[in-house]
């Protein structure tokens, strides 16, 4: 399993920002923009058309972009720095152990691109995902073990179900239970031995979120410490979000609109 850390195209990071300021999306991704950049005039862009609020943030990013770019240049060279002395070497051992399979020969072709964006979203079929260039370096290594839990996760279950991968991405179920396991996965395997592990490793609202009468987080926990193997653990954990998957995005839902 081998990571590169480069810089993020800025198109594309652009891209990503507006995505998540389009009319309609919970006020939760919304504001993760403005908690970054708190020049950035939030109220503005709630009052104006979608057509303005992308004109406003497209000039403001470029702005931030130039601004940017020596910390973003220095933050790419801390990260892979601090990944190469800490973590490279103990990568294959502790997602091995993790997913009870060789990881030796997945996943050597990984990205870490380093950009303006605060959401780090994934590409699983480029295996790429975005680190936020502000990050703290522990907190950047925790983010990246958090997106390549998810490329792990989706390997191992593509091998085992040999389904469509197109079902991985927002906002598909299977897409879901990934946000939900890597929590499980990391806290209770060596992977969490890697770097200090942040207060939240999944979205913050999972955390006091319970389904029949049970915190989600307990659940996972169990049924992974009771696995048989790393498939036992996908289809048990795939049934349990099926059966409960109205509840989940209710829950979800309701959370995101605060």
């Amino acid at each position: 399993m081998k990571l590169v850390w480069r810089q993020k195209d800025f198109k594309n990071d652009l891209d990503f920002i507006l995505f998540h300021q389009k009319d309609g999306t919970p006020e939760w991704w919304r504001k993760q923009l403005f908690k970054a950049y708190p020049d950035l005039n939030y109220k503005y862009t709630k009052s104006v058309s979608e057509k303005e609020r992308f004109e406003y943030l497209t000039n403001q990013m470029k702005f931030q972009a130039e601004k940017r770019q020596p910390i973003i240049e220095n933050s790419i060279k801390m990260f892979q720095g601090s990944w190469n002395a800490v973590v490279a070497g103990k990568l294959n051992a502790a997602y091995s152990s993790a997913f009870d399979n060789d990881c030796s020969d997945i996943l050597n072709d990984m990205a870490a691109e380093v950009g303006l964006n605060p959401i780090c979203p994934r590409n699983v079929s480029d295996r790429t995902f975005d680190i936020y260039h502000y990050f703290e370096t522990s907190y950047a290594i925790s983010t990246a073990l958090h997106e390549i839990t998810h490329f792990a996760w989706f390997t191992f279950w593509q091998k085992h179900f040999k389904d469509d991968p197109e079902e991985y991405d927002f906002p598909q179920l299977k897409w879901l239970l990934s946000e939900i396991v890597v929590e499980t996965i990391i806290r209770n395997s060596d992977i969490e031995t890697l770097s200090e592990p942040p207060q939240y490793i999944a979205y913050s609202y999972f955390y006091d979120m319970s389904i029949n009468g049970e915190l989600i987080f307990d659940t996972m926990k169990r049924m992974y410490l009771e696995r048989k193997d790393i498939y036992d653990f996908m289809e048990r954990s795939y049934a349990w979000i099926k059966d409960n998957e109205s509840e989940l995005r209710a829950k979800i839902a309701e959370a995101e609109s605060k």
